[in-house]
């Protein structure tokens, strides 16, 4: 009896769905076994993350001892001016004169340098130097005088040759409009710009539109690539009649090497929309 009623039990359950076949079975688990897997590379490459980036921050300071010794401005290169030492600089100054010396800032780096251009007398000092200060190339003209001391810097530029040139037309040794390039142009008789003596205009334009920033609306301009007799390299000129004189700027002939007249003419219209110029 009891065994019948087990028999009518189990039946009234039924078979309940088929298993699916073996070959799904095994397909399913190595899937589930693949992702289990892959969460765990996952979590892995998290944990990777954050101590790289704890290992960034913990290497962006100073090693523990080292402080002050490292070094955050280049080394300066040798100069017979006296050591950078006495009361605090001024900010922003890259020379300056103390006790009848020239001195030169930590980190300044000097290319150039040319001793009493205006010819003072003791106690009167002056000094011109080419130098790198903060990563700024410039020329310096500097001056001490009963009163104190002064310096002008400029933007080492195409309006001279080279430094020296610089000076000179700084300290009026150099005659007006003298800037070491050789002569390209010229005003002639009739007030026109042509070519110089044993020069060549090779391209040409006399409408160059420069802007304002170069010269007044109406004032006679022009701009020019020419070549100097004796001399196989070409310059880019640009030109300006103010009061009947003639105002030349020439850039270097390493600017030119590769560059078309456009080209040339358009970096130059850029330099004058910026207020930089050429010079």
């Amino acid at each position: 009896m009891d065994t019948d009623i087990r028999d009518r039990l189990e039946r009234s359950f039924g078979d309940g769905p088929a298993h699916p076949p073996l070959e799904e079975q095994l397909a399913a688990g190595s899937r589930a076994l693949r992702r289990r897997r892959g969460t765990a590379a996952a979590a892995a490459c998290a944990v990777v993350v954050a101590l790289g980036a704890s290992y960034a921050v913990a290497t962006s300071g100073s090693s523990p001892g080292t402080g002050s010794q490292i070094a955050h401005e280049p080394t300066p290169s040798p100069s017979s001016a006296a050591p950078a030492s006495g009361p605090t600089w001024e900010d922003d100054t890259p020379i300056r004169y103390l006790d009848g010396e020239l001195q030169i800032r930590a980190g300044v780096v000097v290319h150039e340098r040319l001793r009493n251009p205006f010819g003072n007398a003791p106690p009167k000092l002056s000094d011109a130097l080419d130098l790198t200060y903060q990563g700024q190339r410039m020329w310096v003209l500097a001056e001490r005088k009963a009163t104190g001391f002064g310096y002008t810097s400029a933007v080492p530029s195409n309006g001279w040759a080279s430094f020296a040139d610089w000076v000179a037309s700084q300290t009026g040794d150099a005659a007006p409009g003298e800037d070491g390039w050789p002569e390209t142009v010229r005003l002639d008789a009739g007030g026109q710009v042509v070519a110089a003596r044993g020069a060549d205009i090779v391209q040409r334009t006399d409408h160059p539109r420069l802007g304002a920033n170069f010269a007044a609306p109406g004032t006679p301009t022009g701009a020019a690539v020419v070549t100097v007799g004796g001399d196989d390299r070409s310059f880019f000129v640009v030109w300006r009649v103010v009061d009947g004189q003639l105002d030349v700027i020439t850039t270097p002939p390493r600017d030119v090497v590769g560059a078309s007249f456009d080209e040339l003419l358009n970096h130059a219209r850029l330099q004058y929309a910026a207020e930089e110029g050429l010079r």
